[in-house]
């Protein structure tokens, strides 16, 4: 018994915008899948957004780095207290890190370590071993464990200060022939100590002037409660 002529026309349409219906699907499947990539790609960035907020901070990094490369080579390099020319970086890289935490501070410290070296003409390279675990160690440590406060940045400038003695004793072993050990120590290790000492809050003052604004609210900045 043949169907009701009535009711065919409704199954012709029906195939006739079956067609449509299988490109809108594919359209809604290709979607679903360039959004898939987008969020496996952002999950690729490991946790790091990139604004124009991040932008300007990398700008005031850069150029507090060439301002101490700057510094350090040239009027401490006249003008040395204790006969030794103190190491602006490392104060730098600690006050970065304490406020920018590790990831920023590692990065900064490990680009830091070579501009210093190759301004400085060194051919021993032994101061990212020192910078980048060093800004680690702060980063971490102001994040879970020490407020950031004038007491603790004492604490980590003579550490890091003595550790930077260690490599200078280091390269100065390695690099420059007939001394002893003694005269490499109170000619070079000593005073470079204490110039690193007296000298560091001037980098750590204006490192920290020049990055706190970036972790003030919108509120503190315009001024408005």
């Amino acid at each position: 018994m043949s169907a009701p002529k009535g009711k065919s026309a409704p199954l012709h349409r029906e195939n006739k915008l079956s067609p449509s219906r299988t490109v809108s699907r594919k359209i809604t499947d290709t979607s679903v899948q360039t959004t898939s990539i987008r969020e496996k790609f952002n999950g690729w960035r490991l946790g790091i957004s990139i604004d124009s907020q991040d932008i300007f901070k990398v700008l005031i990094i850069a150029a507090l780095m060439v301002l101490f490369t700057i510094l350090q080579t040239t009027l401490f390099a006249r003008f040395r207290p204790f006969g030794a020319v103190p190491d602006l970086m490392l104060p730098f890289v600690i006050a970065t890190a304490a406020i920018e935490k590790e990831k920023w501070g590692a990065v900064t410290a490990l680009i830091a370590a070579y501009v210093i070296d190759a301004a400085g003409g060194t051919t021993v390279t032994l101061l990212p071993l020192l910078y980048v675990p060093a800004a680690l160690a702060v980063g971490l440590l102001t994040t879970h464990r020490l407020r950031d406060s004038f007491s603790v940045a004492a604490v980590y400038t003579v550490i890091t200060s003595v550790l930077r003695g260690a490599i200078t004793f280091a390269i100065v072993m390695l690099t420059v022939h007939k001394i002893s050990a003694e005269d490499a120590l109170y000619d070079r290790v000593l005073p470079e100590i204490a110039a690193n000492i007296v000298i560091a809050a001037f980098p750590q003052i204006v490192t920290r002037l020049c990055l706190r604004p970036f972790h003030k609210t919108r509120a503190e900045r315009t001024g408005k409660v």
